[in-house]
C-alpha cells in the first residue's frame, strides 16, 4: 500500500512519500554460504530484488524492513552447515523463517546441471511464494545441544573403530603375528600391552605401530569421557522420565536410549507409525511406472544415527523378548535375516512409540 501526502508552504511545494506495505507479504529466498548470502525477494506477482550480502541476519532484516516497512516477511533457506542459527535469529527479529530439505525443493534437470547461487535463491523464493516448500522440524535449543553431545560420542566411536582397523592393517601388511581373532578380540589393557611388546623387526615399524597405538588410546579415553557425560545427561530432569520408559524395552541400553530420545525429541510430531518409520529410514524405496512395480530395497533417505540405534537394538531384543523372537523366526522362513531384522525394527519402533505416548513401561511378551 502506497500513501502519498502533500504539504504546501508559501512559495514551495514538497512531496513526502509515506510507504507502508501493511497487509502485503514479501517472500525471501536465501542461498547461504560461509562468506556471503545470495538473496532473492519477490511478492505474489513478480520478482523485486536479487543481490548478495554479508552473512548477517541483522543486515538482511534492516534491508527488508527499510525497503518494505510493515510488510509480513517470509524467509526460506536450505538446511546445511549453518544449522538453525539463521532461523532463530530471523525469528527473534520478527520474521517468519523456515528451513527446508534441499532434496525436497522442486527443481529441473537443467538447474541441477547448471547450478548457480542466483538460481537456487530464486527457486527457493518462488516455491515459497507458491506454498510448495515443506519445512523441517526445528528442535528446541537445549535438545539440539544435547543431540550434538550424543552425536559427538558416536563420531568418536567411529574414529576408534578406524584406529583399530588401521592397527590390524599394519599388523597384517607386515606379517606381524598376533594370537588373537580380529572379530572377537576385546581391546583390553592387556591386549594393548601385548601390542606394545610385539617384536616389529625394525625401529621404524616399531615407531609406526606405537604412534597408531597412542592414537587409539587417546580416542579410547575420549569415548569413555563421552559415555560418562551421556550417563550424566540421561539423569537430567528433561530426559530422565522418557529414558526410563524407553530403557524398559529389552535390548535398549543407555547409549541407544539417548540416541532415540535426542533424535526423535518430540514423538507427537509423528502422527502415524508409518511417518515415524519413514523418518528413521526403515521403509523401502519403490518405483511404480505403468505395469512395472519395483522395490529397490531399504531407503537411503534416513536418520543415520537413529536407524543404526534401532537396528542394533533389534538384534538385541529378539534374544530377550519371546514375542519378537517368534516373529523373527517367522520372517526368516520367507526372507533373508537382514531383511527380517528390518521388520523387527518396525515392531520395535511401534513399542517405543507406544510406551512414549502412553507413558507406560514395556511388558515382555505383550504385543502392542
Amino acid at each position: 500500500m502506497l500513501k502519498i501526502s502533500f504539504h504546501l508552504k508559501p512559495g514551495t511545494m514538497r512531496k513526502i512519500n509515506d510507504l507502508s506495505f501493511e497487509g502485503e507479504t514479501i517472500f525471501c529466498g536465501l542461498d547461504v554460504h560461509k562468506k556471503n548470502w545470495r538473496v532473492n525477494v519477490r511478492d505474489n506477482e513478480f520478482e523485486l530484488e536479487d543481490f548478495s550480502q554479508n552473512p548477517c541476519a541483522d543486515d538482511l532484516a534492516k534491508h527488508l524492513w527499510h525497503r518494505y516497512p510493515n510488510a509480513k516477511i517470509k524467509v526460506a533457506y536450505e538446511a546445511g552447515f549453518c544449522g538453525f542459527g539463521i532461523q532463530r535469529s530471523l525469528k527473534q527479529l520478527g520474521m517468519e523463517c523456515i528451513v527446508v530439505n534441499a532434496a525436497d525443493v522442486p527443481t529441473t534437470d537443467k538447474e541441477k546441471k547448471r547450478k548457480q547461487d542466483k538460481i537456487d535463491a530464486r527457486k527457493l523464493c518462488y516455491n515459497l511464494s507458491k506454498k510448495q516448500l515443506t519445512a523441517i522440524y526445528i528442535p528446541e535449543l537445549l535438545m539440539e545441544h544435547a543431540r550434538s553431545l550424543v552425536r559427538q560420542r558416536a563420531r568418536l566411536v567411529w574414529d576408534q573403530t578406524r584406529c583399530k582397523n588401521r592397527i590390524w592393517q599394519l599388523l597384517m601388511c607386515h606379517g606381524l603375528n598376533v594370537q588373537a581373532s580380529r572379530e572377537k578380540q576385546y581391546w583390553s589393557s592387556r591386549f594393548i600391552t601385548s601390542l606394545k611388546q610385539l617384536d616389529c623387526k625394525s625401529t621404524f615399524l616399531r615407531q609406526t605401530l606405537d604412534l597408531a597405538i597412542e592414537e587409539f588410546i587417546y580416542i579410547w579415553k575420549l569415548v569413555n569421557e563421552g559415555t560418562r557425560k551421556l550417563r550424566k545427561l540421561g539423569s537430567e530432569e528433561l530426559f530422565a522420565q522418557v529414558q526410563i520408559l524407553i530403557r524398559s524395552i529389552p535390548g535398549i541400553g543407555l547409549i541407544n536410549s539417548m540416541v532415540i530420545l535426542t533424535e526423535i525429541q518430540d514423538i507427537w510430531r509423528f502422527k502415524t507409525l508409518d511417518s515415524l518409520c519413514a523418518y528413521v529410514g526403515i521403509v523401502p524405496d519403490t518405483e511404480n511406472t505403468g505395469d512395472i512395480q519395483r522395490v529397490k530395497g531399504i531407503t537411503k533417505r534416513c536418520n543415520w544415527y537413529l536407524r543404526t540405534a534401532i537396528v542394533e537394538s533389534s538384534w538385541s531384543i529378539i534374544r530377550q523378548d519371546p514375542a519378537l523372537l517368534m516373529k523373527y523366526k517367522g520372517y526368516c522362513k520367507r526372507m533373508q535375516r537382514n531383511k527380517a531384522i528390518i521388520k523387527i525394527a518396525k515392531h520395535l519402533l511401534s513399542r517405543i512409540r507406544y510406551v512414549w505416548t502412553n507413558q507406560m513401561q514395556y511388558e515382555i511378551a505383550i504385543v502392542k
